[in-house]
């Protein structure tokens, strides 16, 4: 009798060890689960490290160097555009975009004679741009390239040179992959004599593919 009931009592012990055991399994199971689904609602999308950036600038131009030409010129306010294409580095807030591109820029002129030239600049750059921010995003960028300029004024020979640009930008990104926003850039090209200066003030957007 008394093995009996000590079979009995250590199958019971065991049999309550096995339950025990099971229950706590379940739970941790169900907490590891409940817990990883948590992480996985609250986190943050990622972003992709790197990717293709496309850009375009419009802005208006005014020089900041204008000098009396023989021809009687007078140069004035103008606009422009830029074409860019670079690769942005995301990590986190930061934005980096190593880039190039292309930019034209149109000032008009004025005369006592009607006979006005207006002056043509093109520019091929490379540069960097770096910007901080998810929403509202601040940045600058910089440029060097070789530009050249196109008067049709006979008294200023076409000429070309070094090309810098520097500005400084605010942009939104309220919807993914699209930026929009303005920009203050002051911009030169080496092109003796009478070498082109200017300040643009302008609008831009960008799509990361």
């Amino acid at each position: 009798m008394a093995f009996q009931l000590c079979t009995r009592n250590r199958w019971g012990l065991l049999l309550a060890a096995a339950s025990a055991s099971a229950i706590a399994l379940l739970t941790s199971t169900k907490a590891r689960a409940a817990e990883y689904v948590v992480y996985e609602h609250d986190r943050e999308p990622v972003e992709a490290r790197s990717a293709l950036a496309l850009g375009f600038d419009a802005e208006g131009a005014i020089p900041t160097s204008t000098p009396r030409f023989l021809s009687g010129n007078n140069l004035s306010g103008g606009s422009g555009f830029k074409l860019r294409i670079g690769d942005q580095i995301h990590v986190r807030a930061l934005r980096v975009t190593p880039e190039g591109g292309y930019a034209f820029d149109h000032l008009f002129a004025t005369d006592d004679t009607g006979a006005a030239y207006d002056w043509n600049m093109h520019r091929f750059f490379g540069g960097i741009r770096v910007a901080f921010g998810r929403v509202v995003v601040p940045g600058f960028y910089g440029h060097l390239g070789y530009g050249w300029r196109d008067t049709g004024d006979p008294t200023v020979a076409q000429s070309g040179g070094l090309a810098f640009d520097a500005g400084f930008t605010l942009d939104l990104h309220i919807v993914p992959h699209f930026g929009f926003g303005a920009q203050a850039e002051y911009a030169s090209i080496d092109a003796q004599p009478y070498a082109p200066q200017w300040i643009a003030l302008g609008l831009h957007a960008d799509l990361v593919l």
